[in-house]
């Protein structure tokens, strides 16, 4: 036991989890052949400063949501669900069918919800008072957020 691994360590017992995935999983073997396409949209200002993103990849008929961030006065005023409807509309002309994200309790599981995203796990006191939310949103006979 230790607090002091290296991160080549921590690479190499990864990349053997990785490797097990590939050999019994067809799925995860074409995934890492093919490679996760990377979907991403940024918002500029008109002096060309970065105000807002949406950080994302699309793989097995999925949306995979990381991050979407907006500077704080730019909340609120429909770019967040412009850029989630820029997203979808992307990820179903990749032929998505699905999304999926994560997001804590204190950040903005509501606003995901009003997108018709649906929580689908939960882990709670993480942290502790607070928690944790998996959600996914079908697009099968949906127009889009």
């Amino acid at each position: 036991m230790t607090d002091a691994a290296s991160q080549e360590l921590r690479t190499a017992v990864h990349q053997q989890i990785r490797a097990f995935n590939d050999a019994v999983s067809p799925h995860h073997r074409a995934m890492r052949q093919a490679g996760v396409e990377k979907l991403d949209i940024f918002l500029y200002d008109g002096d060309g400063k970065l105000r807002g993103a949406l950080v994302a990849s699309t793989y097995w008929g999925w949306l995979k949501i990381d991050d979407l961030w907006l500077e704080e006065g730019l909340r609120g005023r429909g770019y967040g669900r412009r850029l989630m409807a820029m997203a979808e509309a992307e990820a179903r002309a990749r032929g998505c069918r699905q999304a999926w994200l994560r997001t804590f309790g204190f950040q903005a599981r509501g606003f995901y919800e009003r997108l018709g995203f649906a929580v689908v796990g939960v882990l709670e006191d993480y942290p502790p008072g607070d928690a944790f939310y998996w959600m996914r949103k079908d697009f099968d006979g949906q127009e889009g957020a």
